[in-house]
């Protein structure tokens, strides 16, 4: 039979921007507009979402004056500019997709691809980003984080890619808004399995908004913190690389090290510092072999090292080699780890 958690991570959970204040545009204007009904306010107006509507609020279907949409055959390149009357400091972008497949013949309307362009208030370019991507038929925002940019004025969001490959004659959104800076958040799962000797990848998964930075963190048994570095961990035989990334790799693993130590990352970015839930490592002495199974080969290999006094055989730790090592190994080879 096949254990997992050799490597050890878990999905990445909604971003912390459902939390945070909707920055919404006070102006726009558009290259191409279908017509009246159709015009780029209806992208920052709320038509077509509720009252005080957060980006976890669906849009409604596609209909008259609750979408922009451009003229036949302007698509790709075709751009919309939003406007702030006072500077602002923006850390994501909130994306609802024009979603057409209600009414028009064509139903892949919806940016899949596109730049976003930052200027001050004399024009100049602040920052830009590009091919950002989006998905079509999706109700609720889409959201994208960045490195927080101040003294943003207006933000040019340009199409580079429609659905469908580009098949529609039209293109456009539902509606849109900013976010400020997001705190990061940093999530871990609670252990990790392999063999004595053996190697486990630590992953964290992330959000907030960009340039975050690692630092991973051991903890003792009275919950004592131990800041780590790449190398070998003082007192310990296992080895470290990745301290200062998002995945950490120990290497070597004995029983001293998945007793008495525990690991979490700590995340940061330029508006907070989040530590994730500590992760332990658990030994499966019965993966004799070290191949991520525990099958008939490590109840072989493991008879052969008993059989040759090889000290590996000392299942139960107690530096004596003898029966209770065999009794111990039968008795959880059946049960599996």
């Amino acid at each position: 039979m096949k254990y997992t958690a050799v490597t050890l991570a878990c999905a990445l959970l909604t971003p912390l921007a459902f939390a945070q204040p909707l920055i919404r545009p006070d102006g726009a204007t558009a290259t191409s507009e279908f017509n009246s009904n159709y015009l780029i306010i209806n992208a920052i107006n709320g038509s077509g979402l509720p009252a005080n509507f957060t980006v976890s609020s669906p849009h409604a279907d596609y209909a008259v004056r609750n979408h922009w949409t451009t003229r036949a055959g302007e698509t790709i390149g075709q751009s919309a500019t939003f406007t702030f009357t006072q500077p602002q400091t923006l850390g994501a972008f909130h994306m609802w997709a024009h979603r057409s497949n209600v009414i028009a013949s064509n139903p892949h309307y919806a940016v899949t691809l596109f730049d976003l362009v930052f200027r001050d208030g004399s024009g100049n370019i602040i920052s830009s980003l590009s091919n950002l991507t989006g998905q079509p038929n999706i109700a609720i925002a889409q959201t994208t984080t960045f490195d927080v940019i101040s003294g943003v004025r207006s933000v040019q969001f340009i199409v580079r890619a429609t659905a469908n490959n580009n098949s529609s004659p039209y293109t456009g959104l539902a509606e849109v808004a900013f976010g400020p800076c997001i705190p990061p958040s940093a999530d871990l799962g609670d252990s990790a399995l392999t063999c004595p000797g053996g190697d486990v990848n630590l992953t964290v998964q992330f959000g907030g908004s960009g340039a975050r930075t690692f630092a991973w963190e051991a903890l003792d048994p009275d919950n004592n913190v131990i800041p780590l570095v790449d190398g070998p961990i003082p007192g310990f035989s296992a080895v470290l690389s990745g301290t200062a990334s998002q995945t950490l790799v120990v290497s070597g693993i004995d029983a001293n090290t998945a007793a008495n130590l525990r690991f979490r990352c700590v995340i940061s970015n330029p508006c907070g510092t989040v530590a994730s839930t500590p992760a332990s490592i658990t030994l499966c002495n019965l993966d004799f072999n070290c191949d991520n199974f525990v099958d008939f080969f490590d109840f072989d290999d493991f008879v052969s090292a008993f059989e040759n006094g090889d000290m590996r055989a000392d299942i139960n730790g107690d530096l004596f080699l003898d029966f209770f090592d065999y009794d111990d190994f039968v008795f959880g080879f059946e049960a599996g780890c």
